[in-house]
């Protein structure tokens, strides 16, 4: 079991839930939304005899289908993580697999009810606001098709002052000097890391960057005043950076969900609706835990036009924050008059985790 594929086809009997979850369980559905899907399976314990470690959880390449394994399935609830916690509360029809196993499970959901509901449900939220903004977000920082070249982090200070200028030693793009790397050699700059003395050559030359590095020549002493024409800086931890950043922003690109960024894209909002949403979702689900002892997982009504109407853009972003920083407020007061206990119940988890997977391997 160390793959989704592996899981579901020659070990779904393992498996004890799966259930559709995200915006198809919480009510928030768009018609462009999709479906994603989280399970839980056992691990048998023979199974977890192995020098090679078993992987706790399993899924698909975007995330979008997750199964966990029990004991990690556990290991979250007791930590109050509300996307564990919320499938103990699933509405019957989002389950597509539910076993007797699963059922002594939910039996048993009370004890992961607690106060630290709290600082789990608030604390997911206010992520989720750090991310709403978009000011680090790829949509507002699009990377053109082309990947960065080392040579847009290579910088030439001239060996002589410019005739008049008032600001010397000033790094300038190589590409603005009017020289080609290409034309040149560089020799390393004793005691200065990415420094390097550079030497015109012209066609003469191999070049500073051969193979996406900088290759260092011998110089002949002649060289040294006739052809050197300044010192060469070279910012490879930025040029290294900017690939990884290139990467990861095209592999969103090509994996995103289109219809979620239009507004975004279009100017009409200056936040991600979604993050923002989820963002009231989880402190009202908070609310509802430590008011009534269960978290919401289907929105009807008034919330769940409230959140609709986040999700379409029909709030400013400083309104919205004003409103979470209220809700915030109501539940610091409802945690500290909460008579719900203050952590859950580790032992009685880890009876059930051993009682489970007993009853499974005994079928």
């Amino acid at each position: 079991m160390r793959s989704l594929e592996e899981l579901l086809a020659q070990h779904a009997d393992k498996v004890i839930f799966e259930s559709v979850v995200g915006s198809q369980a919480y009510g928030t559905a768009l018609p462009h939304s999709d479906e994603d899907l989280k399970g839980i399976y056992i691990v048998p314990e023979a199974t977890q005899v192995t020098l090679d470690p078993l992987p706790t959880q399993v899924s698909d390449a975007k995330g979008d289908t997750v199964y966990y394994t029990l004991a990690r399935f556990l290991e979250l609830a007791l930590t109050a993580n509300p996307n564990i916690i919320e499938l103990l509360f699933m509405p019957e029809e989002c389950v597509k697999r539910r076993t007797h196993s699963f059922d002594l499970l939910a039996e048993n959901r009370s004890i992961f009810i607690t106060k630290q509901a709290y600082e789990s449900h608030v604390g997911y939220a206010q992520a989720q606001i750090k991310k709403a903004r978009g000011q680090n977000k790829w949509v507002n920082n699009p990377q053109p098709k082309t990947q960065p070249t080392l040579e847009d982090f290579c910088w030439l200070i001239p060996n002589e002052n410019e005739e008049n200028s008032e600001l010397p030693y000033r790094p300038r793009p190589i590409a603005s000097t009017g020289f080609s790397l290409s034309e040149c050699h560089v020799a390393a700059l004793e005691h200065s890391p990415s420094m390097y003395r550079i030497y015109h050559y012209g066609s003469k030359a191999r070049g500073v960057i051969r193979g996406g590095k900088v290759v260092c020549e011998s110089i002949p002493i002649d060289d040294e005043k006739e052809r050197c024409i300044g010192l060469l800086s070279v910012n490879q931890n930025a040029f290294e950076r900017a690939v990884r950043d290139h990467k990861n922003y095209w592999t969103w690109r090509e994996n995103r969900n289109e219809a979620r960024w239009q507004t975004q894209e279009s100017g009409q909002i200056d936040y991600d609706a979604k993050n923002m949403m989820h963002t009231f979702r989880l402190l009202l689900s908070g609310e509802s835990i430590l008011r009534n002892g269960y978290p919401i997982v289907r929105f009807k009504g008034e919330a769940l036009q409230f959140l609709m109407d986040i999700r379409t853009g029909k709030f400013t972003y400083d309104a919205l924050i004003e409103k979470a920083e209220t809700k915030v407020e109501e539940l610091k007061t409802l945690h500290q008059h909460s008579i719900l206990p203050e952590a859950p119940n580790k032992a009685k988890a880890e009876e059930l985790l051993k009682e489970i997977t007993s009853s499974l391997e005994k079928v």
